[in-house]
């Protein structure tokens, strides 16, 4: 089983169960269950990834989620988590190549 495939689907699935929140309105959701699950996700990563390239995976860093009740903060956290995803996505895919 290679990891590196294995990981890239199941950020490519983070990334889709985000935008089917997303669609449904965030703001309403807890941030958290998609935080924790990419900080997981980036941590195997950086586990995997940091024998070959420690420069460009430190790039990426964990997120926090808010302890707002207000939609709008929620949806700052759930737009953060959108956009490291499709970094760390474009770095795996790349990586394969």
């Amino acid at each position: 089983m290679d990891e590196k495939k294995v990981l890239l689907r199941m950020v490519k699935a983070l990334a889709t169960d985000l935008q089917n929140i997303q669609q449904r309105g965030a703001g309403y959701y807890s941030a958290a269950p998609f935080v924790n699950r990419y900080n997981r996700l980036l941590e195997k990563a950086k586990t995997i990834f940091k024998k070959e390239d420690d420069v460009l995976i430190a790039t990426f860093s964990e997120l926090e989620d808010t302890s707002s009740v207000d939609p709008s903060d929620k949806m700052k956290v759930i737009q953060k988590v959108i956009i490291e995803i499709g970094q760390l996505i474009a770095y795996i895919e790349a990586s394969l190549e």
